[in-house]
């Protein structure tokens, strides 16, 4: 294929499979004008085939014609940190799915907090539910209080209400608990269930 310089308008021979389907930057050899070469749309780059026998000839091109100078294809500097990012959400994305393969223990997951003494008033006749319970702390050491989730379930097991209480502020003691009241209204007829999470945001968008 010809391929022309934009500036000086000198031709030159190139092969399709030297400029690629996306094609390349090349460099007059005249003026040293360098442009994006493409594939002229009446080409179509195919695979090309090759049968090493002793009657195959390569191409001969440029046979007293001047040859631009084919330019190396650049490759975005982002690229060569793409594997790198890739690898560390990889990584980040396991620690919070599963924090207990590093030895992480997430708030989600965590075995010293309990959640006791859960009480439930239903006042049905106002549509209104009062939830009562305490978080404890059953280890030696102090614990930051994370939020606490509180949902109501229909009998499909899909959250009718939901509310989070951040209660963060607080450091528990060994064996010391908070109690917690949340009141919900307009409490659907069709609640069957209670479900009572302790975590982080995080934690409650993926879980």
């Amino acid at each position: 294929m010809y391929i022309a310089c934009p500036k000086c308008d000198t031709n030159f021979m190139v092969l399709p499979e030297q400029i690629g389907n996306f094609g390349r930057k090349v460099k007059c050899s005249k003026c040293a004008h360098i442009w994006h070469q493409k594939l002229t749309s009446q080409l179509k780059m195919e695979p090309l085939v090759m049968n090493f026998d002793n009657s195959y000839t390569p191409p001969v091109i440029g046979n007293g014609v001047n040859l631009p100078a084919l330019l190396p294809i650049k490759i975005p500097e982002y690229l060569y940190f793409l594997p790198f990012i890739l690898i560390g959400l990889i990584i980040t994305l396991t620690i919070i799915l599963f924090p207990n393969i590093y030895g992480i223990d997430s708030a989600l997951n965590h075995s010293k907090l309990n959640i006791k003494d859960i009480h439930v008033e239903s006042q049905k006749e106002l549509g209104k539910v009062i939830i009562s319970y305490k978080v404890m702390n059953s280890s030696p050491k102090n614990i930051q209080m994370p939020l606490v989730r509180i949902r109501l379930i229909d009998k499909n097991s899909r959250p009718v209400k939901s509310y989070v209480e951040d209660k963060t502020n607080v450091t528990l003691l060994p064996n010391q608990y908070v109690n917690i009241k949340t009141e919900f209204v307009a409490v659907p007829a069709s609640t069957k269930n209670l479900d009572i999470t302790l975590g982080n945001r995080l934690d409650f968008i993926l879980r």
